[in-house]
């Protein structure tokens, strides 16, 4: 009697999601509701965190069903006769529900769980715009009331991920991982794609096999294999299998890096008797019925399919996933297993394809697509505050353009540079989420948000670097683009600069979160000032003021880690030396290690001290 009582309650209850009503969670400073949740559950822990942040008051957190609460999970969590949803959501898809005594944050699974969460902190005015505790923006609310009926799922269904190339430090990595949850970056799946052997020990195989390895020039090299040959595809085929059997879900198949693919006898029958032509770095030739085929593409995307086959017998879930990337850019002229997740590249395209026409192809062959996309490199950009594709009006029309023409995944080689394209990273997030999310509202709370007072000097700081795309201000005074360093540094640039952050520390009280913002930029320009001194200490012509001056910019570089702000991992690691390449003869006698360290970044009274000499130098 007591099960049939209350299933007639649960089936009369959720009869009231026909009409959203308005539910009261936090009243005069005190909470409400229970949080209703599985007891482990991070989205759940997330949620009675932030709460009590906004209200500072403790939700407390139950595992039992009740009457009144906020639910939080997953479908399988609470029934359907609870929750009023009759219809499987996707795994990142999420509902956001009152009904007056219930609040929903559902998903369709973990991930939808958690952006039902962090939407509805959104919604209630949290912000996370860069890594870092610094740059959350939780408000400050007595009472929390209101009617939700909200349902998302992200346009880039397949994936959204912006990383670092050269890794992060530890603080660094959690500060982004944390960024990318409260940002809904992400996917249904984690994409294996990367280069890879596949299972073939280049040195050990090639010395008992040198024929399973490319031909170039007549010469055998162990630099990338001969997709052609039968050993080398039942050596990949048994690698993926094996993968697979162990519980991987995305195996990468993607080639070694670099050019040197085989030209052997084998590998050219796929031109069926056409004469072949080097162009784009590699061989292509025009089939009698006028296919254009490429030789990498039609031998390694053969070898795919044939691994991807093997695969799909005992695993039909797992995904085989490869660049379309350099040699191996261009279409090939058969289509392609539906278990292979293809990322095109938006550089190293070799192939006379537009991207446009490449992406209808393999689209064409029915494969999944994704974008390998290049938002920051450090050695191209070396941290400098030109944004490149991270202009707002340059982004959307990008991020527009992949996803009309089949994309559903972007995968974004970044730096963790946040001074220099912080903005465009936190904007990309949104868009990659809604693709017509409209960036001016965006960037205006961008501005409100994490500078409040000192929103318009900070308006005209990143309009100095972004341009006219992130202006938002009808009275703004638009300064003119400027390309900070390109042969040299702008001083005159720079100096603007500073008197832009003048203006906002006047604007913002000591001690003050948006106080502190700035100051990590006022640190950030500091950084670029040394490395102007660098240029100055070259024209002096005296060999220990050179050596001090890389000192100074690498030590500097080191203390600015924790703030996110420049990618120090890079410059205190493999990228030193490419930063530094004019002058690494005088440093060879010197121990830089002593230098890469990471360190603690600059009080505000240090900060000032360097700011004052700052503006000295660039005569302000």
């Amino acid at each position: 009697m007591k099960f049939l009582l209350l299933f007639i309650a649960a089936v009369l209850l959720s009869s009231l999601r026909i009409q959203s009503a308005e539910i009261v969670l936090l009243e005069n400073g005190v909470a409400r509701l229970p949080i209703i949740a599985p007891e482990e559950s991070g989205p759940a822990d997330e949620l009675a965190h932030y709460l009590g942040k906004i209200g500072g008051s403790d939700f407390e957190r139950i595992s039992e069903a009740k009457d009144l609460g906020i639910y939080v999970g997953t479908q399988e969590d609470f029934p359907a006769g609870v929750t009023g949803i009759d219809r499987k959501l996707g795994v990142e898809e999420f509902v956001i529900r009152s009904d007056g005594r219930r609040l929903f944050l559902l998903g369709g699974g973990e991930q939808g769980v958690s952006h039902a969460v962090v939407t509805f902190l959104h919604d209630l005015g949290c912000r996370w715009y860069f890594p870092g505790e610094l740059w959350e923006e939780v408000p400050q609310l007595k009472s929390i009331k209101g009617t939700w009926d909200l349902t998302g799922r992200p346009d880039f269904s397949e994936g959204r991920r912006i990383w670092y190339g050269f890794g992060a430090y530890g603080k660094n990595k959690a500060d982004w991982v944390n960024w990318n949850r409260h940002n809904r970056m992400g996917g249904p799946r984690n994409i294996n794609i990367g280069h890879s052997w596949s299972g073939l020990d280049p040195d050990k195989d090639f010395s008992e096999n040198p024929d399973w390895f490319a031909l170039v020039d007549g010469k055998r090299s162990p630099g990338k294999p001969c997709y052609s040959h039968p050993e080398v595809v039942k050596r990949m085929t048994a690698y993926a299998v094996t993968a697979a059997e162990a519980g991987r879900k995305s195996i990468s198949m993607s080639p070694p890096d670099g050019l040197g693919y085989c030209e052997c006898e084998k590998c050219q029958k796929v031109f069926g008797g056409a004469e072949p032509v080097k162009t784009h770095g590699s061989l292509f030739a025009t089939r009698q019925d006028g296919t254009v085929v490429n030789i990498t593409s039609e031998t390694l995307f053969k070898a795919v399919n044939t691994v991807a086959a093997a695969v799909a017998k005992k695993h039909p879930d797992v995904l085989l996933a490869c660049y379309a990337y350099s040699a191996y850019s261009h279409p090939p002229s058969f289509d392609l297993h539906p278990n292979i997740y293809l990322q095109t590249t938006t550089a190293y395209r070799r192939t006379m394809l537009s991207l446009e026409e490449q992406l209808g192809q393999f689209g064409d062959k029915g494969t999944r697509l994704g974008i390998r996309e290049y938002y920051s490199v450090y050695q191209w950009d070396y941290d400098w505050p030109n944004p490149g594709k991270m202009a707002p009006d340059v982004l959307q029309k990008d991020l527009r353009f992949f996803h009309e023409n089949g994309v559903g995944a972007l995968n974004a080689e970044a730096s963790n540079n946040w001074a220099a394209r912080g903005l465009g990273y936190y904007l990309a997030s949104r868009m990659l989420w809604d693709i017509d999310a409209d960036p001016k509202p965006l960037i205006e709370d961008f501005y409100k948000g994490a500078f409040g007072p000192a929103a318009k000097p900070m308006e005209r700081y990143f309009a100095r670097w972004y341009g006219p795309s992130v202006v938002v201000s009808n009275d703004a005074e638009i300064p003119k683009q400027t390309k900070l360093f390109d042969k040299g540094i702008n001083v005159r640039a720079l100096g603007d600069a500073f008197l832009d952050l003048d203006d906002a520390v006047r604007a913002t009280r000591e001690g003050s979160r948006q106080r502190a913002r700035v100051d990590a930029f006022r640190g950030y320009l500091h950084y670029l000032v040394l490395r102007h001194q660098l240029e100055l200490a070259a024209k002096s012509g005296k060999p220990q003021t050179v050596i001090n001056a890389i000192r100074e910019e690498t030590e500097f570089g080191g203390r600015m880690s924790d703030t996110n702000m420049i990618h120090t991992r890079a410059l205190l690691g493999k990228a030193f030396e490419r930063r530094f390449r004019n002058f690494l003869p005088l440093l060879e006698e010197v121990d830089t290690k002593a230098w890469r360290k990471v360190g603690t970044p600059p009080e505000s009274d240090e900060l000032d001290r360097f700011w004052d000499a700052d503006r000295k130098l660039l005569g302000l």
